[in-house]
């Protein structure tokens, strides 16, 4: 009998070894970029720019500040940072938001001086990774500065995505109410953006939501005295952007699709500015969205390779990382009710790990003014593949052992012009 439990003993211990010695192999397994990456890079370190150093050329038109993450209380604080940099030193006057064209109106007319509340306006928008106080610091500062310039020098808020056309609709209806527009039909309109619709647009729905549209267009535009009036020209704008939209579910690739919308959503933005500001507009998205080649085989193209292709180097590409931290995303599950929460993630990315022996924990670095003689390790860095973070809308525990998942391997200088690197990163509440 005493043999017997001795075995069982020595079995029982042999087993625990087994599995402590397993999941150790397997947690260094997954971790080991992240182990590299963790050591000091004297020359980086050295050479790194703060903040305050950005100085982008006059000559751009348009800067596409990325995120990393949609889920970081830092990179909504950059937006704004960003912003306020670009309006005072460069005379930008056009701040456009990943966020549906019409989403982003009523924020527009706060920051012209119209009635509401910040916090209330973000929290109404229909991304709730917009629903911060960072955001709602934005449309503040915004409206605070509208107050103290001419005309000309208004700043205006905008949103360049279109995969979201419901206030489209609600501002269309608000608009032909308020003009005395009577008579057009929008039932099939109004259907196509119900959040209860379960039935899929049949070819007959489609069509018939095109013909209330092109109802509605030529109803504003032959009501309309005055073609210069901002409030037709967004009307007439979130026409065309709900039509788009309407293409989005037809799409062959809706990636590839939703990327050219908003990258000619861009351009409308920055020829309006044109005529109304300075032309030149910050555009605020995922890193995925203002990169200069695509991240993701899934996607074949991005509103920023479009626009850099368009305007070569009037259009500049700022993308972000950071090294660890807490994220809120979105979780990918089984039901249908959607949570948010808090996932923390390392990205082993080993020039962001650089931040922590910065006084800022960030650090930025423009690319173009890189070279093998005065940054050599740097430099090659940047022209190779690095681990860096790319986290959507949409994540997992499983997440943790698809390291894919949420990082890519790519050349930095092939994605972006200049970059702003992290140490640690905060989730948005």
């Amino acid at each position: 009998m005493k043999t017997i439990k001795k075995i069982c003993k020595t079995l029982i211990k042999i087993i625990l070894t087994l599995v402590l010695g397993i999941t150790l192999i397997a947690v260094i397994g997954l971790n080991y970029k992240t182990v590299l990456a963790s050591h000091k890079i004297k020359e980086i370190v050295d050479t790194a720019k703060d903040f305050q150093e950005i100085d982008i050329s006059d000559n751009v038109k348009i800067v596409g500040l990325g995120e990393a993450t949609h889920g970081n209380v830092e990179f909504q604080e950059l937006k704004l940072e960003m912003f306020k940099k670009l309006v005072e030193e460069k005379g930008f006057t056009a701040f456009a938001l990943e966020a549906d064209f019409a989403d982003c109106l009523n924020a527009n007319n706060y920051i012209q001086g119209g009635e509401g509340d910040s916090r209330e306006l973000v929290n109404n928008m229909i991304f709730d990774i917009y629903h911060t106080d960072e955001m709602a610091a934005i449309l503040d500062w915004m409206r605070e500065y509208n107050l103290t310039v001419p005309e000309d020098k208004k700043l205006r808020f905008y949103g360049f995505d279109m995969q979201n056309p419901d206030k489209g609709v609600a501002f269309l209806e608000d608009y032909m109410s308020r003009n005395g527009i009577t008579g057009i039909d929008v039932s099939k309109t109004e259907y196509f953006v119900d959040e209860n619709r379960s039935e899929s647009l049949t070819k007959e729905d489609v069509q018939k939501i095109k013909n209330e549209l092109s109802d509605m267009k030529k109803a504003i535009e032959y009501s309309c005295t005055d073609t210069e009036n901002v409030d037709f020209v967004f009307a007439i704008k979130t026409v065309e952007n709900i039509e788009t939209a309407l293409g989005y579910g037809f799409a062959e690739n809706m990636y590839g699709y939703r990327d050219q919308a908003m990258a000619d959503n861009a351009t409308w933005i920055l020829e309006l500015e044109k005529k109304l500001g300075n032309g030149k507009v910050m555009l605020a998205a995922h890193d995925g969205h203002i990169s200069k080649v695509s991240q993701s085989a899934g996607m074949p193209v991005t509103m920023g390779e479009i626009l850099k292709n368009k305007y070569g180097d009037e259009y500049y590409s700022l993308g972000t990382d950071f090294f660890k931290g807490k994220v809120n995303i979105s979780v990918l599950g089984m039901t249908d009710k959607h949570q948010r929460k808090d996932y923390y993630v390392t990205t082993a990315d080993p020039i962001a790990y650089q931040a922590k022996y910065t006084d800022e924990k960030r650090f930025y670095v423009d690319f173009e003014s890189l070279s093998k003689d005065n940054a050599p390790k740097l430099y090659d860095m940047i022209n190779s593949d690095l681990s860096m973070g790319s986290i959507g809308e949409g994540f997992t525990g499983a997440y943790y052992f698809i390291h894919s998942a949420y990082r890519i391997d790519m050349v930095p200088a092939d994605l972006y012009d200049g970059m702003i690197f992290y140490y640690n990163v905060t989730p948005i509440s």
